[in-house]
């Protein structure tokens, strides 16, 4: 096809504002193009303050006279008004952008022209030059073409190379195509971004890079002032940065390709906010809660913003994905301490499902992940030596680029956490040990000592060294759940315990006075924390409730102490009319079992058997029922005060539900202010509590 004067082959369209003094040279590699003049034409689209551009341009114009030159004002000031304005008084098929403050090699034009082909989009290279330096010279060696130069004279998807979709120039695009979309004047910066990926959207198209060897470039002016070399800024460097997430989140991706784009442009931005944050760590928590007031917590890859950042070390060997109390209760903990911690943790996979849902809890904090793989277990040496093992070889290697950890928080049940802690604390002195106990170690819920012993050897000798040096000496066979007791009792800087009866219970039978005096003094009681009121609603449920019925729901799993017997015997005693408007949803493990139970107890109408739903599944549904059921584990004849509340007390707590609470005397969840309350066992009372749910709800 042949292009007259009337119709050239392509525009080239420069945004300029006060560029008097750069425009001309921009113009004149325009001018000096080995492409027919007769082919393109350049518009130049002033916007801002009125300056000696015209003249320049008038200059150009006798200088260059076969130079298809013409200009256009608007009256709105930025970039994206004046590529608006270009893109649409365009006369060519195809066009390109080139800055004020850049030029293009001689054969750029026409090695773009060369590419021309339906569905590619032609790219070129890009030289940096620093021009606010004695000699400018041209970088070639930058981070855009080391990604494109190895694909040289070859087509690529858009979707391989979207390193080429993050900038404006270089490229060649069909006018039709760039009409199709709009720069974002609203956006101070990264309007190319949303821009380029707005056209792939639209019409995914193949990139053909063009060869190196025709030496066509487009030169990027890199000066004080331009975004490229803006000073850090909280506002520039992250705001911005989340502004520009926030318009490609909100977009409606047509295909595949564009979603694969989109994860990595929110990637990019994400890594260029990092970038700020290692320099600047104290504004991490700000840049957190403009994230959450964006509504852009899905949205963010926190890997990538939190690479490299954390100072601090959490060690849980249960922790998300898996669908565990414990995992859970410590991705809280880090939640509410709100420092950015890598975290050590073991797979859970051969005795836990996964529930990712639960990552969403501490994800804001957390830096590196290690999983270390493997068969769980708890009192078994062997596998504890394992973890210890393969954390400390992943710890030394964090610590290459970050140094000492400044803290390392532990939790238990699982007795692998506080030594691999203890052992972290003993050669890290300087270092701050937080430890928590979920419950005792020493006895299991149903009063039985634990007896498996520490097997001798390099780790229970530098263990039982450490305890000594502070005064502590243990017996040749120690059991595992009285020597982690000990270290964390020993060693660590702070002890947490989520209840005052469970201290009361643990050091009650230390036989070491001074060290619970030791224990005492620097331990604090620290509920389980009770997550914000959005988490109950990140995820809303598909699950009906007659609105009929008094709809009491009770969410987990049955033990030997911990059971629904009086619950059962009480609705059973209830009158006909009173059962038909009570329904007991349960979400647990195994829904078959129970509801067995409940039709040969004729209660199949009323109890209503559900698998166990994701935590936050979980959270929505506690805020839609009318009450929830909370439930103390027996202790009678095994403690002298109960010393166990239930983890699920924090996530009711939050929920805004109406609670039952099942107590033993005595215990914290007694003291707790629940609506209905009855005693374990009392199924005169549990009937009663039905009753006025009933009346209080219907």
């Amino acid at each position: 096809m042949s292009y007259g004067m009337s119709d050239p082959l392509l525009s080239v369209v420069v945004p300029t504002c006060r560029g008097a003094e750069r425009i001309v040279e921009t113009l004149r590699s325009l001018a000096q193009q080995t492409l027919s003049a007769d082919l393109f034409e350049v518009v130049v689209v002033l916007n801002g303050p009125r300056d000696d551009t015209p003249a320049r341009l008038a200059d150009v114009r006798r200088a260059y006279p076969a130079l298809r030159l013409r200009s256009i004002r608007v009256p709105e000031v930025g970039a994206s008004h004046a590529r608006n304005a270009g893109i649409a008084a365009a006369a060519g098929a195809h066009l390109t952008f080139v800055d004020d403050d850049d030029w293009v090699s001689p054969t750029f034009l026409q090695a773009l022209v060369d590419g021309i082909e339906e569905g590619v989009v032609p790219l070129a290279m890009v030289a940096d030059v620093v021009t606010d330096t004695a000699e400018p010279v041209a970088e070639y060696d930058n981070y855009i073409n080391r990604r494109i130069s190895v694909h040289a004279g070859k087509q690529v998807p858009g979707e391989v190379l979207n390193t080429a979709l993050g900038f404006v120039a270089a490229k060649l695009v069909p006018t039709a195509l760039a009409r199709s979309a709009r720069f974002d004047a609203d956006l101070r910066s990264g309007e190319d971004v949303v821009y380029w990926f707005d056209l792939f959207n639209r019409a995914p198209f193949l990139f053909r890079v063009v060869e190196t060897s025709t030496d066509a470039a487009y030169h990027r002016s890199i000066r004080v002032g331009s975004l490229s070399r803006q000073m850090a800024s909280y506002d520039f460097s992250v705001s911005q940065r989340l502004e520009v997430i926030e318009r490609l989140a909100a977009r409606e991706v047509s295909h595949p390709a564009a979603e694969k784009v989109r994860l990595k442009m929110v990637t990019a931005q994400t890594d260029l906010i990092n970038g700020y944050l290692r320099e600047t760590r104290d504004e991490h928590r700000r840049a957190i809660e403009e994230i959450r007031d964006r509504g852009l917590e899905r949205v963010i890859p926190y890997d990538v913003l939190n690479a490299g950042l954390a100072r601090d070390l959490a060690i849980c060997y249960a922790f998300p994905p898996y669908a565990d109390t414990s995992a859970l209760v410590a991705a809280r903990r880090i939640r509410r301490r709100g420092e950015i911690v890598d975290v050590v943790s073991h797979s859970m996979r051969a005795i836990r499902g996964k529930d990712a849902s639960g990552q969403m809890i501490a994800q804001e904090f957390i830096g590196e992940q290690l999983q270390i793989p493997g068969k769980p277990g708890a009192f078994n040496w062997r596998r504890i030596e394992r973890f210890v093992e393969a954390g400390l070889e992943q710890i030394r290697t964090w610590e290459q680029t970050k140094g000492h950890y400044r803290s390392v928080y532990s939790r238990t049940m699982w007795p692998a956490s506080h030594v691999l802690a203890a052992l972290y604390k003993a050669r890290r002195p300087a270092t701050t040990w937080i430890a928590e106990f979920s419950d005792p170690q020493l006895w299991d819920s149903l009063g039985q000592r634990r007896s498996s012993v520490a097997v001798p050897g390099p780790l229970l000798d530098e263990l039982t060294a450490a305890l000594e040096a502070v005064g502590v000496e243990i017996d040749a066979e120690v059991s595992i759940a009285e020597l982690v007791e000990l270290v964390a009792y020993a060693l660590a800087d702070e002890i947490v315990f989520t209840n005052e009866n469970q201290r009361e219970v643990m050091l009650g039978y230390l036989g070491d006075a001074e060290l619970a005096t030791r224990v005492r003094g620097l331990s604090t009681v620290s509920e389980h924390p009770t997550l914000e009121p959005n988490f109950y609603h990140l995820e809303t449920v598909d699950y009906a409730l007659d609105p009929r019925v008094m709809n009491l729901a009770y969410f987990g799993v049955f033990y030997q102490t911990r059971g629904l017997d009086e619950v059962l015997e009480a609705l059973g005693q209830l009158t006909p009319e009173q059962r038909g408007v009570v329904r007991l949803h349960v979400f647990t493990v195994q829904p078959e079992e129970l509801t067995a139970a409940a039709h040969a107890a004729g209660l199949g109408d009323v109890i209503i058997a559900n698998p166990y739903v994701s935590y936050l599944a979980a959270l929505n549904l506690a805020t839609r029922m009318d009450v929830l059921l909370i439930n103390d584990a027996s202790t009678v004849g095994l403690h002298a005060r109960n010393p166990y509340l239930p983890s699920k007390w924090a996530d009711y707590a939050g929920s805004g539900t109406d609670v039952w609470a099942i107590v033993e005397p005595g215990s914290v969840l007694s003291t707790k202010k629940s609506r209905y309350q009855s005693r374990i066992g009392d199924v005169d009372a549990a009937r009663a509590q039905l009753v006025a749910m009933i009346e209080d709800h219907l």
